[in-house]
């Protein structure tokens, strides 16, 4: 056994084991990426997978019990970009500005990145129908990325309260709900919008969205 894991751990053309370890992990996520983001995740499996990864197939399972656990993983990677794309842009925006023009600065990077068609797969198809775990996961995180872009986008409201029929959680459902839907739209039509109208008229619902809490008239946001 021993002998095992000195062989296991062995550095191989001056690759160490743990940089050999997260290449191959590395090499799973980004076939990952474009085997789920092409053929789908139902018609993918482990062998081609790893030939897609250029490994061996019993690599895999040092790495992911199964192609769920990896669908998951290629999943997150994805949804961190697109988070990454619209927390980036929130410290370059100046916090005295437009509503809408917030807005427009916040989606232009985000659209940007879903015009990955394999991304865009995996966000908005490829995860739905597969399991309760995986349909958990998608919920929540959706829930996540609409609470922060709408709370956000409440700061150009100042400190005010939404009032007592408005819940703030089912805004940003129905905030990401409308986002979530046109980038779907959006993907399947072969991108056939160009982007800066896709941003141009979502940027106008969040800022109807937003509006009324800032205790404005909409048209003059």
């Amino acid at each position: 056994m021993s002998s095992v894991s000195e062989a296991a751990g062995r550095a191989y053309g001056g690759e160490s084991a743990a940089d050999r370890d997260d290449r191959r992990r590395r090499q799973l996520l980004d076939a990952g990426l474009r085997v789920f983001g092409s053929v789908g995740y139902r018609a993918a499996t482990v062998r081609g997978l790893c030939r897609e990864a250029k490994i061996a197939d019993r690599h895999f399972y040092q790495y992911f019990d199964r192609t769920e656990d990896l669908l998951l993983a290629v999943y997150a990677e994805c949804i961190a970009h697109l988070t990454d794309s619209v927390s980036d842009t929130m410290a370059e925006i100046d916090s005295d500005g437009d509503l809408r023009a917030a807005a427009e600065q916040l989606l232009d990077p985000f659209f940007r990145v879903v015009e990955d068609p394999h991304l865009a797969r995996v966000v908005w198809m490829e995860v739905l129908g597969v399991s309760p775990r995986v349909e958990q996961t998608y919920l929540t995180v959706m829930q996540q990325f609409g609470t922060l872009l709408l709370g956000y986008l409440r700061t150009f409201a100042g400190d005010v309260e939404s009032g007592p029929d408005v819940d703030i959680d089912l805004l940003a459902t129905a905030a990401i709900g409308g986002i979530s839907h046109t980038a779907m739209t959006w993907y399947q039509s072969g991108y056939a919008a160009e982007r800066r109208i896709v941003v141009a008229t979502i940027a106008t619902m969040l800022a109807n969205i937003v509006a009324p809490l800032t205790n404005a008239d909409p048209a003059e946001q």
